[in-house]
């Protein structure tokens, strides 16, 4: 396996730029489409919005912070998707 050397220098490896515009797109094609009114549509853009976060500490490359920055991403992502199931659960049993 080739090691990519430049996410040490503080350059983003093609496959984390393409990765970060492709989360661009998405964030702005949900906006566009729903809008941040709705409990569903507020919670997949955060979704997205730490994906974006945790392919960005990529490029900076590794360590200890970066590693926790990436965990503390992925538990708000898990903390809003578990909001969003519970307050949809709770609605369609009205």
């Amino acid at each position: 396996m080739k090691r990519d050397d430049r996410s040490e220098h503080g350059i983003a490896p093609a496959g984390a730029t393409e990765a970060l515009d492709m989360l661009a797109r998405a964030r702005k094609a949900m906006d566009e489409a729903y809008g941040s009114d709705g409990q569903l549509a507020r919670v997949a853009l955060h979704l997205i919005d730490c994906a974006a976060d945790a392919a960005a500490l990529l490029s900076g490359g590794g360590g200890l912070e970066t590693a926790r920055e990436a965990l503390g991403s992925a538990r708000s992502a898990v903390v809003a998707a578990t909001v969003a199931v519970r307050v949809v659960h709770d609605e369609t049993r009205l």
